[in-house]
């Protein structure tokens, strides 16, 4: 059954005066979650602290053996789980004997969150709906926790004391590598063609810090490629030339882009940016306005829309990117779970 095409249609707000002329200013932020009701009240007992030691600035042992002492203080036990390879967290998290009371926390970035929720929700058992996560910014970009409003580990360990939970929808990401199926789990984003491009670029110069992102989107834009590919949005195909799609769970992505600045986490729905084929010069305005706090909604060489199921093809396999993660490539297939995730907010 073919869902109707819902595109996300945007009134542009009255253009503001500036020093180099007027410009359209960034649309008005809306809640990270559109459901305000608190789903429960959970006492925890004990926290399996994911900690990934290379994340950020190197920073996870130190926070970890902080949240640690805290949380003894706060009377609850805690167990600690040093992540040493790519997919570890996952591995970890599958593994686990859960009881009653227990929890998660990641401390790390968006990609170990991925990875967090990957390793419970392969779980079979009933643990992958009911142990909730924690998530301590740790990361390089720390989009998930800047959307929720996580300011650093005392809040997060603060927000878990407290044991408000609300949930989240999760994307179920299939997609290939080496010739192989796969599955991982989507809180933040999936990244396609430019997006793609820039971050491949941006690993190969993490010792340049956040600043990395732009230099590797500007290169990106300057290479100037085009990619063909059949979206079948909701069963809905579009078949064309794109420079890029934005497919965020999230508003942001990479250095706190905000990318989709009229996304819910909790609407049952990812929210979709469509670039056609456009000029170097239109791409570069278009990231500037990127840049200026989600004003690129307003440009309109951009479309927007929410699906449940999005289906990417290509001719020849392309790059992509979950949660920050260059993880496989197309045909990629993304299914929305709804509120298949607790966390503590």
């Amino acid at each position: 059954m073919v869902d109707k095409l819902e595109r996300v249609d945007l009134v542009p707000p009255d253009k503001l005066k500036g020093l180099l002329g007027s410009y359209y200013p960034p649309p008005e932020p809306v809640p990270h979650f559109i459901n305000q009701k608190l789903e429960e009240i959970y006492p925890v007992n004990r926290v399996h602290l994911i900690v990934n030691p290379f994340a950020g600035q190197k920073k996870g042992k130190h926070l970890a053996s902080l949240l640690a002492s805290d949380l003894d203080q706060s009377r609850i036990k805690s167990v600690i789980h040093f992540t040493e390879y790519v997919n570890h967290a996952e591995e970890l998290v599958s593994k686990l004997e859960f009881v009653e009371g227990d929890a998660l926390m990641s401390v790390g970035g968006d990609g170990t969150i991925s990875e967090i929720i990957t390793g419970l929700l392969k779980r079979n058992d009933s643990f992958s709906n009911s142990i909730p996560l924690s998530i301590v910014p740790a990361g390089s970009g720390n989009s998930q926790a800047n959307d929720m409003q996580i300011t650093d580990y005392l809040d997060a360990l603060q927000r878990l004391t407290t044991g408000k939970l609300r949930k989240m929808d999760i994307g179920k990401v299939t997609f290939f590598k080496d010739g192989k199926e796969q599955v991982r789990y989507t809180h933040n984003l999936v990244g396609w063609g430019l997006g793609v491009d820039a971050n491949i670029l941006a690993e190969k110069m993490r010792f340049l810090g956040p600043m990395r992102y732009d230099i590797g989107s500007l290169m990106s834009i300057i290479r100037g490629k085009v990619r063909k590919a059949k979206c079948y949005v909701d069963g809905n195909l579009i078949d064309s030339s794109f420079i890029l799609l934005l497919i965020q769970n999230t508003k942001t992505g990479g250095d706190r882009l905000t990318l989709a600045p009229m996304a819910h986490v909790d609407d049952g729905k990812m929210d979709l940016g469509v670039i056609y084929h456009i000029s170097r010069f239109q791409v570069l305005k278009l990231f500037n306005q990127l840049k200026a706090s989600g004003s690129h909604v307003w440009n309109p060489n951009v479309e927007y829309y929410r699906f449940k199921n999005l289906i990417i093809e290509t001719d020849d396999p392309t790059a992509i990117n979950v949660d920050g993660e260059n993880l496989g490539t197309t045909p990629l297939e993304i299914n929305v779970l709804p509120s298949a995730l607790k966390v503590f907010h």
